[in-house]
């Protein structure tokens, strides 16, 4: 039986009916074929009449798997028509792990939109070597978690002219008049991560799946307070640390290059910009109040089942609107510090850094919109680019996976650009 290209699992979900619309809106997917795949038929094929009328392409009579995450034969069967399955389907924790055993187990390989960092390491952990032997590859966190970061610090490496020492992160979220709100699903996942971060076992994870001890420079990156006020040329604002995955993703991306590349490693610290410190305290209430009140089962119970009065309405059962997401974007900086002088990897830099490059990652909606042109530009890698792939099968990191291939013209086809804005010797 041949495979279909791409099969989206969890097309008819918030985030994959997005992802159904801009790889039949893409031109880079002219001659690839896909399927869609979900529980419910119903829906599904509502999601591609839908999707027909949004591009002007008819795509309702496209191939539909029924597929259900509870249902292991069913995933099987989805998995063998399938050269690579975008899973949509979160929560991870909860949904994921069915959908890649089914994948590495029947020859696709995999790539999600997860920001789990304690699900996202277990998998490596657990289906790393089988991978290897089938010959797929499976990478996580394909989505603006946390390609815009790991594939930004990598582009930072390559265009630093030095060795990168240390880099310095800040998240900059751009809405418009209309104001923003996140699906709920993102808010439940939040929850879910704060309720398990108590009980992931992921130090004993780490140690298995990064063994070695690798040398990063004796400069680390400047300790800040908890609320830190930015004061760059091309930066202001204050920042708080970003509690997304990017750390996590960036660590492991780092020990491939010390370990496989024999490339310098890097220290990282990942930060939000806020624009006023009100605003940074606000947030940081919230979050306490959160990771508090998700360990009782009836304030967590509470949490769960009203995400829009409980967030604020930052995030809404409702999603954005195609208004809100039309105006918001994003900007990802990168300050790097390192040295002009570039050393065998086996030799530390003395003194402090004399060199500082600033980059950017830019970029449509970061929710959605640049998630799915993330997610697609990874998949497109997995099929058009191979050649610039890993030479065996694995779980990776989209740095470790795509560092060296072709994702970033895809990503540039979605909207997604990576640049230079200036360069320092200090």
């Amino acid at each position: 039986m041949s495979r279909y290209d791409v099969v989206i699992y969890g097309a008819s979900g918030f985030t994959g009916a997005y992802v159904v619309e801009y790889l039949v809106n893409s031109e880079q997917f002219e001659g690839l074929s896909f399927a869609v795949a979900g529980r419910s038929e119903k829906k599904l094929r509502e999601v591609l009449r839908n999707v027909s009328q949004k591009t002007g392409k008819d795509v309702s009579n496209a191939a539909v798997i029924i597929a259900d995450s509870a249902d292991e034969n069913s995933l099987n069967t989805m998995a063998r028509q399938a050269k690579v399955v975008i899973n949509a389907v979160g929560p991870y924790r909860l949904y994921g792990e069915a959908v890649v055993k089914a994948a590495v187990e029947n020859g696709a390989s995999h790539v999600d939109i997860s920001g789990e960092p304690a699900w996202i390491e277990k998998m490596q952990l657990k289906y790393g070597e089988e991978a290897k032997k089938q010959g797929v590859y499976v990478v996580s966190a394909c989505g603006w978690d946390s390609i815009p970061a790991d594939l930004g610090v990598n582009f930072l490496k390559k265009n630093f002219n030095g060795d990168l020492n240390h880099v310095e992160s800040f998240v900059q979220l751009l809405t418009g008049p209309s104001g923003y709100s996140f699906n709920a699903g993102t808010y439940q996942t939040l929850i879910l991560g704060l309720n398990g971060a108590a009980t992931d076992k992921l130090g004993a994870v780490r140690k298995e799946i990064m063994p070695e001890k690798i040398v990063r420079g004796a400069v680390k990156v400047p300790k800040r307070a908890q609320l830190w006020e930015i004061k760059e040329k091309e930066l202001n604002g204050v920042a708080v640390a970003f509690p997304g995955a990017d750390k996590s993703i960036i660590n492991r991306s780092q020990y491939y290059d010390a370990t496989v590349r024999h490339t310098r490693p890097i220290h990282m610290e990942t930060y939000i910009r806020l624009s006023s410190q009100f605003y940074g305290y606000l947030i940081g209430l919230w979050m306490m109040f959160l990771s508090i009140f998700v360990k009782y089962p009836f304030t967590r119970r509470i949490l769960q089942q009203y995400p829009d009065q409980c967030s604020f309405y930052m995030f809404k059962n409702s999603g954005p609107t195609t208004q809100q997401m039309a105006e918001a974007s994003f900007v990802y900086w990168f300050f790097g510090y390192g040295y002009k002088e570039v050393l065998p990897i086996d030799q530390q830099h003395e003194g402090k850094p004399n060199r500082k490059v600033v980059t950017t990652c830019k970029g449509p909606d970061a929710g959605y919109i640049a998630t799915s042109g993330c997610v697609l530009s990874a998949a497109l890698t997995l099929i058009r680019d191979k050649d610039s792939l890993p030479k065996e099968g694995g779980v990776y990191t989209t740095a470790a996976a795509f560092g060296d291939s072709k994702i970033y013209d895809y990503l540039a086809s979605f909207g997604i650009t990576y640049q230079v804005e200036s360069e320092y010797d200090l």
